[in-house]
């Protein structure tokens, strides 16, 4: 009988770039000494499930405006949202959006937090007040943002 933990890691690199003085010289990133950003990140390993059988969903969508993640559904182990960078499901037009999202019962424009690009972020140990996706709102600053979502 097999155990499935998850492990979740990210890392921080802290560097200066420098734009090129030159026409035909690219731009060069140099590292920092930076003490306080020095190893910033971190990993997490948790159990979703007692056995080998697990079943991840996916709740992936467009989201065009400030809206809940689609449905009523528990989340019991993790979220998983992702600023895919991209307007559609086929990923041929960019989104250069923020997607800022907020957790509760409503959306707060003041609250949440916001991804870039590219970016995402893994949820895990909710409390009861917030462990159903319609109490995540989503909304795009402002063209609309395919965003990966998977969760358990």
């Amino acid at each position: 009988m097999a155990t499935t933990i998850m492990r979740t890691s990210t890392n921080t690199e802290v560097f200066h770039r420098f734009a090129s003085d030159v026409g035909d010289m690219p731009a060069h990133d140099i590292s920092t000494i930076d003490t306080v950003a020095q190893g910033m990140g971190g990993t997490a390993d948790f159990e979703i499930e007692a056995d080998e059988t697990v079943v991840h969903l996916d709740g992936s969508a467009v989201f065009s405006g400030n809206e809940a993640i689609a449905g009523i559904g528990a989340i019991t182990k993790y979220i998983y949202i992702k600023h895919t960078g991209f307007t559609t499901s086929s990923k041929l037009t960019v989104s250069n959006s923020l997607l800022k999202i907020g957790i509760g019962d409503a959306f707060d424009t003041n609250g949440g937090f916001s991804l870039s690009p590219g970016e995402a972020i893994t949820l895990h140990g909710l409390s009861s007040a917030n462990n159903n996706l319609n109490k995540f709102f989503l909304d795009p600053t402002s063209t609309d943002i395919y965003v990966e979502i998977k969760y358990l």
